[in-house]
């Protein structure tokens, strides 16, 4: 049931990854491809910087050396990354400030998910919610992307990698 439970939420953590492709790629084509990375990196960090900060707060201590295992250098970090931000996505729409964050589900999932279900498995599971996903937002031609609708052969790609996870994943 377990097992389950970690399938279900890397699938959705795929999903959440296909959209944070699909910003970047909305943002690249209004900045640029390598501006659109730095401002999701930037925001994975502040986001992050946030996370970190939360747990020292609450008296969790953090497997990092010094300084960044104490609360000064979270807070600098998250200002930070926070203000270059707001400088890089000046003049496009707020929305994109959240692009970074969507990264941290995945990086978090990997460290969390992949050894309890097997790396192979944690893959196989967020590549077909990333690749659901996108045909999801493709359909809607979400962030002024190209609209490609489903039809049934999209659909039964659908299938076929929800098949792959079930063959990754074996019987048991």
């Amino acid at each position: 049931m377990r097992q389950s439970l970690y399938l279900i939420l890397s699938i959705v953590i795929g999903m959440g990854f296909a959209v944070q492709v699909s910003m970047v790629a909305s943002m690249g084509r209004l900045r640029g491809p390598v501006e659109a990375t730095w401002a999701s990196l930037l925001a994975t960090v502040a986001g992050v910087a946030a996370i970190m900060l939360i747990r020292t707060l609450n008296n969790n201590d953090l497997a990092l050396p010094s300084p960044f295992d104490k609360a000064p250098a979270l807070i600098l970090t998250l200002i930070l990354a926070t203000l270059s931000l707001v400088f890089v996505i000046r003049g496009l729409d707020i929305y994109f400030a959240l692009t970074g964050l969507l990264a941290i589900p995945i990086l978090v999932g990997a460290g969390f998910l992949g050894p309890r279900i097997g790396v192979g498995l944690f893959l196989s599971a967020i590549i077909t919610g990333q690749l659901t996903g996108g045909i999801a937002l493709d359909h809607f031609g979400a962030f002024a992307g190209q609209v490609r609708r489903v039809d049934a052969l999209r659909g039964v790609g659908v299938i076929m990698l929800l098949g792959g996870v079930t063959l990754i994943r074996g019987f048991k």
